[in-house]
């Protein structure tokens, strides 16, 4: 099950953000800016390194379980998903924030409170997904109660425009 949830995951972000977002580059994730990005999630969130993906473009946590994708190119965010009903806890939601915070540099409040509109927007939504822009980050998100219910959040540094 978790493996659709990271494939969705990224599939939500790619139509959010656009088809480019979704060729990460080769050894991407070790690069400077991401090592001091996964530095970060660590400290702030008391997640521990599991792996990168077989390209190097993910870093995967876990306890708690967290997927970052980054290149600094093209797409950098922290994709957390809760699989267990459409409503995780209040405290899953300020650990997405703070996570996102380490990946954005977005106050972590505001994160949090834009994790909570995307949260209710996509479960009203007929295609069960919502993004909410903030100046310095983008969240986006998947929500559903069918078949038991989950949820996906993905905060990230907006797409830069070259």
């Amino acid at each position: 099950m978790r493996q659709w949830w990271q494939l969705s995951s990224v599939l939500t972000l790619c139509l959010i953000l656009g088809a480019p977002v979704c060729r990460a580059g080769e050894r991407s994730a070790e690069t400077p800016e991401c090592r001091e990005i996964t530095a970060r999630i660590m400290e702030r969130t008391n997640t521990h390194f599991d792996h990168f993906s077989p390209s190097g473009g993910s870093v995967f946590f876990k306890g708690p379980n967290m997927v970052l994708i980054c290149d600094p190119k093209f797409v950098t965010y922290i994709s957390l998903n809760w699989d267990t009903s459409g409503f995780p806890p209040n405290d899953w939601f300020t650990l997405a924030a703070t996570a996102g915070n380490a990946v954005t540099g977005t106050d972590q409040k505001k994160l949090e409170a834009a994790a909570h509109q995307c949260h209710r927007a996509a479960l009203k939504g007929t295609d069960e997904q919502a993004t909410v822009a903030l100046p310095g980050a983008t969240v986006g998100c998947q929500a559903f109660t069918r078949d038991g219910g989950g949820v996906i959040v993905d905060m990230a540094i907006p797409r830069r425009k070259d």
